[in-house]
C-alpha cells in the first residue's frame, strides 16, 4: 500500500506562507514519507519483507529489518490529511467568517494541472517502455488517462500496469480535490447559521465523523465480500477517515486565524508541547512495527482487524506529524526541525510526488533492463528476491530522485507557471484603471465603473488579498516572541520600540477590520443568485476605487499632529493595504530582532555558563565573574533591543567575556 499527493501550491499554510514560500518542515515532513513508502516497496521486492502472494508463504529475509520497514507504511497519512488541510482550509475560513466561500474553478485547474502533467508524463513512459506488448485495445491505453484504472473489472484480483502499480492514488485523489468543495457547499448552509465563529467551526465539523464512518464501513464491506485486500485503499473512500482529519484541522485552524481568541485548545496545547505529538507519532509506528492482529515482517495485513489497526495507525501518524507544523504559533523542537529543514530531506519532499510516481519504474528498469528492449516485461511480484534490499534501495531512491527532479524542473514547474500566468491574466480586469494606485480620491471623482466580469475579478483578487493578510496578522499573534515580549518586563530601548510596536499592532488590526469591513461590502452583490445590477457595480466600482476604507481613533502623537487631525482617516483599499504593511513590517522587524537577540546571545550565555562551572570546581574562576554573567543574562532579558545594531546582533562583550572565561578554566 502507498500514496502521496502534491498539495495545493496555492493554498495558505497555517504559517502564513503560500505557496514556494511554505515553511520548509512541511516540505521536509513529505521527504520523509517520501522516502518511507519508496523503502516499502523496495523491502517488498526484495524479500526484507516476507509475502503469502507466492504460494507458500516466504519470510523476511530479515527479522529485525522487517519488523522496522513494517511501520513505515504509517506515513501515508502525512500525504492525505495535510493536502485536505491545505484545500479545505480557504472553504473553511470563508465559511467560518460569515463570508461567501471563494471561487473554486481557478483553484481546481491549478491543482490539476500540478497533478496530471506529470502523472501522463510517467504513464507515457511506461506505456512504451514496459507495456506496449500488453496493449490490447483502445480501452487498455485509455483507462489511465481517464483515471479509471482503480475501477478493476475485477474486485477479485486488480488490474497491474508495470511502472504502474501504485498509481492508483492519483485518480483517488483527484476525486478528493473535486469532493472538497461539494462537502464545503454541502454544510455551508448548515454551518452559516451559527451565531459565531466558534458556532459555525462546530457545525462544519459534521463531515468528519461521517468520513470516518465511510472509510471504516468500506473496510468491512471489502472484507465481508471477500475481495482483494488492495481493494480497501484502491477507491478513494479507502482513505476517507485521514481526508477527515485533515478536514477538521482544517475547520480547527481556520476558527484559530478568524477569531485567535477562541484557538481551539488542541492547537493551543500542539503549539506549547510540539514535541509529546513527535513522540506520540514514533509510538504509532513503532506500534505499526508491532503488526498488531498480523504479521510482523510480512508484505499485507491480511486480516480485518490487522487492516482497521493499519487503518487506525496511518490516521492517528498523519494527525500527530501534522499539528506541530500546522498549529499557529507553534514552538520549534530543534532535533526534529534540523532533521525537517535539511536540505536533502526539503529537495526529496519538494519532488516527493515524483519520487511516488517513478519508483516503481525504476524497479522495472533495473530488475530487467533487456526487457524494456525485447518487450518481454515480467510483472514485478514475479521478480521477488532478486536483487538484495541495500542493492534495490539505493538504486530505486537515486533513479526516482533524478527523474523526479527532471521531471519537476522541466515539466511540473514550466506548466505550473504558464498555467498561474494565463489565469492571472484572466483575472486582471482589461484595462484596469489606475485609479487604485492614486492617493484617495476627492468625492466628487469621477469612479470609473467596472463591467460585471471585471468587478468580479476584482472582488475575488480583494478576497485573496484579505485572507492573505489575516493570515499573517494571526502568524504574527501567534509568534511565540510576541508573547514573551509582551509578558516580559521590558526596559531601555525595548521597553521604547515594544511600546510603539504595540500601538502600531493595536492600529495595524484598526484598519485591517475597517478594510474588511468593506471587502465584505464589495462580496455581497456576488453571494447571491444572479448578477449584480447596473447600481451594486457601481457601487462595487465605488467602494475599490475610492476611499471608502474609513479608520477612526485618537489623533497622531503631538510631533506628528496636523492642524485638521481628528483622528479619522480615509483610504482606498490600496492605501490601506499599503498602511498595513508598513504597520506590520515594523512590528515584525521588533518581533524578528528580539527572536534573533535571544537565540543568538542566549547561546553565548549558555557557553559561558558551561566555562563558569568547569570553573566552580577550582576556584578558577572569580566571583565577580559570575555576578557580571548574571547582570548580562538580565539585560538580554529585559532589553534585547539594546543589542540589535545595523539588523545584526552585537555580542562582542559576550565574546570577550567567554574567550577570557574559558582561558581561565583552561
Amino acid at each position: 500500500m502507498s500514496v502521496t499527493t502534491r498539495d495545493s501550491c496555492g493554498a495558505t499554510a497555517a504559517t502564513g506562507r503560500t505557496g514556494g514560500d511554505r515553511d520548509p518542515a512541511i516540505f521536509g515532513i513529505r521527504g520523509l514519507a517520501a522516502l518511507a513508502l519508496l523503502t516499502v516497496h523496495v523491502a517488498m521486492f526484495s524479500g526484507l519483507l516476507g509475502t503469502k502472494a507466492l504460494g507458500a508463504p516466504r519470510p523476511p529475509s530479515n527479522f529485525l529489518g522487517g519488523f522496522f520497514v513494517s511501520g513505515l507504511p504509517s506515513f501515508i497519512g502525512v500525504f492525505f490529511v495535510l493536502p485536505a488541510l491545505y484545500l479545505y482550509l480557504p472553504l473553511a475560513r470563508a465559511i467560518i467568517a460569515g463570508r461567501p466561500r471563494p471561487p473554486q474553478g481557478a483553484t481546481m485547474v491549478r491543482r490539476l494541472m500540478r497533478l496530471l502533467p506529470a502523472y501522463y508524463l510517467m504513464y507515457l513512459v511506461v506505456l512504451v517502455a514496459l507495456n506496449r506488448d500488453a496493449i490490447d485495445g483502445p480501452w487498455y491505453v485509455l483507462r489511465p488517462l481517464l483515471l479509471l484504472q482503480i475501477y478493476s473489472p475485477s474486485p477479485f484480483a486488480p488490474h497491474f500496469i508495470n511502472g504502474m502499480e501504485v498509481s492508483w492514488t492519483v485518480p483517488s485523489m483527484v476525486q478528493w480535490y473535486l469532493a472538497l468543495p461539494l462537502i464545503a457547499w454541502a454544510s455551508h448552509r448548515f454551518a452559516a447559521r451559527g451565531a459565531t465563529p466558534v458556532a459555525r467551526a462546530r457545525r462544519l465539523l459534521l463531515p468528519v465523523p461521517v468520513l470516518i464512518a465511510i472509510g471504516v464501513g468500506w473496510l468491512f464491506f471489502v472484507k465481508g465480500n471477500g475481495w482483494d485486500n488492495r481493494m480497501v485503499f484502491w477507491w478513494p473512500q479507502g482513505f476517507a477517515p485521514t481526508i477527515g482529519i485533515g478536514l477538521g484541522l482544517a475547520v480547527l485552524l481556520a476558527l484559530a486565524q478568524v477569531s485567535p481568541g477562541d484557538t481551539p485548545r488542541l492547537l493551543r496545547f500542539a503549539a506549547l508541547r510540539p514535541g509529546l505529538f513527535w513522540v506520540a507519532a514514533v509510538v504509532v509506528y513503532l506500534v505499526n512495527c508491532a503488526r498488531p492482529f498480523s504479521v510482523i515482517g510480512m508484505d499485507a495485513i491480511y486480516s480485518t482487524s490487522g487492516l482497521f489497526m493499519t487503518y487506525l495507525m496511518v490516521a492517528l501518524f498523519g494527525l500527530f506529524a501534522s499539528l506541530p507544523l500546522v498549529s499557529p504559533g507553534a514552538a520549534r523542537t530543534r532535533v526534529v526541525d534540523a532533521v525537517l529543514t535539511a536540505r536533502p530531506v526539503v529537495h526529496l519532499g519538494r519532488v516527493s510526488y515524483g519520487v511516488y510516481l517513478w519508483h516503481f519504474a525504476v524497479m522495472h528498469f533495473y530488475l530487467q533492463p533487456g526487457a524494456v528492449f525485447s518487450g518481454a516485461v515480467r510483472p514485478i511480484r514475479e521478480l521477488y528476491g532478486t536483487a538484495g534490499f541495500w542493492e534495490l534501495e539505493t538504486v530505486t531512491l537515486l533513479g526516482a530522485v533524478l527523474l523526479a527532479t527532471l521531471s519537476h524542473r522541466l515539466v511540473e514547474q514550466p506548466l505550473a507557471a504558464r498555467v498561474d500566468d494565463l489565469l492571472a491574466r484572466r483575472r486582471r480586469p482589461t484595462p484596469r484603471p489606475p485609479a487604485l494606485l492614486r492617493a484617495p480620491l476627492l468625492a466628487t471623482a469621477t469612479v470609473e465603473v467596472l463591467s460585471g466580469p471585471q468587478a468580479g475579478a476584482a472582488v475575488a483578487a480583494a478576497v485573496t488579498d484579505r485572507d492573505a493578510i489575516q493570515a499573517n496578522l494571526v502568524d504574527l499573534e501567534r509568534h511565540l516572541d510576541r508573547h514573551l515580549l509582551a509578558a516580559a518586563e521590558l526596559t531601555g530601548e525595548s521597553a521604547r520600540r515594544w511600546a510603539a510596536a504595540r500601538t502600531d499592532l493595536a492600529q495595524l488590526w484598526t484598519v485591517y477590520h475597517a478594510y474588511s469591513a468593506v471587502v465584505d461590502e464589495a462580496v455581497r452583490p456576488f453571494a447571491g443568485p444572479g448578477q449584480p445590477s447596473a447600481a451594486e457595480l457601481a457601487r462595487v466600482s465605488a467602494l475599490l476605487d475610492q476611499a471608502s476604507v474609513v479608520v477612526t481613533g485618537p489623533p497622531p502623537p503631538l510631533s506628528r499632529r496636523r492642524i485638521t487631525d481628528d483622528g479619522r482617516v480615509e483610504l482606498t483599499v490600496a492605501g490601506a493595504v499599503a498602511r498595513m504593511d508598513e504597520l506590520f513590517r515594523g512590528v515584525a522587524e521588533v518581533v524578528t530582532a528580539a527572536e534573533a537577540v535571544w537565540e543568538t546571545a542566549g547561546a553565548r550565555l549558555d557557553r559561558i555558563d558551561a566555562a563558569l562551572a568547569r570553573g566552580a570546581d577550582d576556584g578558577t574562576v572569580p566571583q565577580p565573574q559570575a555576578q557580571r554573567v548574571e547582570r548580562l543574562r538580565a539585560a538580554v532579558r529585559t532589553d534585547p533591543l539594546a543589542r540589535w545594531r545595523d539588523g545584526a546582533v552585537v555580542t562582542d562583550d559576550l565574546d570577550d567575556l567567554l574567550d577570557s572565561l574559558e582561558h581561565l578554566v583552561a
